[in-house]
């Protein structure tokens, strides 16, 4: 009797969270990020067979995770401070930053079909 064991992958290589930090944090192509992360050219310009491994996943679900963790940081700071001791301008640059944590994540959340 054959006996088939299946592998899961259990951490993404430095290439894969290395593309995925890039697709979150660069306003660069997908191509141009992949080389960067040391994929080769021909497997660059097919972002495809990159973010369909396994290890790509986990890579993005690492770094979400880690993105939820810092957003619950800076939340909690907001609660403990006096908001009316800040200026309009840190209320502001405060918003956005959360604005752009939140865009940044959103291509990372589950898709519903």
């Amino acid at each position: 009797m054959i006996s088939l064991t299946i592998v899961m992958k259990k951490h993404p290589s430095a290439r894969q969270l290395k593309y995925a930090y890039g697709i979150m944090n660069e306003s660069k192509s997908k191509q141009q990020i992949a080389l960067e992360a040391g994929f080769s050219p021909s497997t660059a310009r097919v972002p495809k067979l990159i973010e369909n491994k396994i290890g790509f996943k986990l890579a993005k679900a690492e770094l979400a995770d880690q993105a939820g963790n810092v957003a619950l940081k800076v939340l909690s700071e907001l609660q403990v401070r006096d908001l009316s001791k800040m200026t309009n301008s840190e209320l502001t640059a405060t918003l956005e930053t959360i604005t752009r944590v939140c865009q940044r994540l959103a291509p990372l959340a589950p898709q519903k079909i």
